[in-house]
């Protein structure tokens, strides 16, 4: 009698354990999908759209000549790298005031900022982001400057809305193999 009970408790907790065990994954499941990527979330969404708008600002620029189109997009005490040096907003104002500058006194700018391969994550008010960015600055058909290579983007959620509390792009560079 003693084995039959001790055989019914192995099972038993067999059992238990295969069923925390389909617990378990149908949680992991229910935040990946079946390719192993994880599901985006309706946060993760808004951090990928406000990198998405901001991009479609930058390349509006020129039509629009509105900087806070792009200003809107970060925190006032927002601090950044770009290529290795230092960015505030004050710095990202700076350069739309040229530009706009240049577009008032008839250049013919255009603006060309594309973003790619974007993966997002959250965890309560902060969000990030790591994308590919290229940007492009031309005038009569010709390019005058490029800038492409990866991003990454720390957020901060203000209210409904993501800013841009920091961010670090790189110019993507080749280097040759050594010897």
């Amino acid at each position: 009698m003693d084995i039959k009970l001790s055989g019914l408790k192995i099972l038993a907790g067999t059992i238990a354990c295969l069923f925390a065990v389909f617990v378990i994954m149908g949680i992991i499941r229910s935040e990946y999908s079946i390719s192993g990527e994880q599901k985006k979330t309706q946060e993760d969404a808004l951090i990928e759209k406000t990198i998405i708008d901001m991009a479609n600002a930058s390349t509006q620029f020129p039509k629009t000549k509105d900087p806070q189109s792009i200003l809107r997009f970060y925190s006032q005490d927002y601090a950044g790298i770009n290529n290795g040096k230092p960015e505030s907003v004050q710095d990202i104002a700076k350069h739309l005031s040229d530009v706009l500058e240049q577009l008032n006194l008839g250049a013919p700018l255009g603006i060309s900022s594309k973003v790619t391969n974007i993966r997002t994550g959250v965890s309560g008010l902060l969000g990030w982001a790591t994308y590919d960015a290229e940007y492009k600055v031309g005038s009569g058909g010709v390019v005058l400057q490029t800038t492409q290579g990866p991003c990454t983007t720390i957020f901060r959620k203000q209210g409904e809305t993501w800013l841009i509390q920091h961010e670090h792009c790189s110019t993507a560079r080749q280097f040759p193999f050594a010897r």
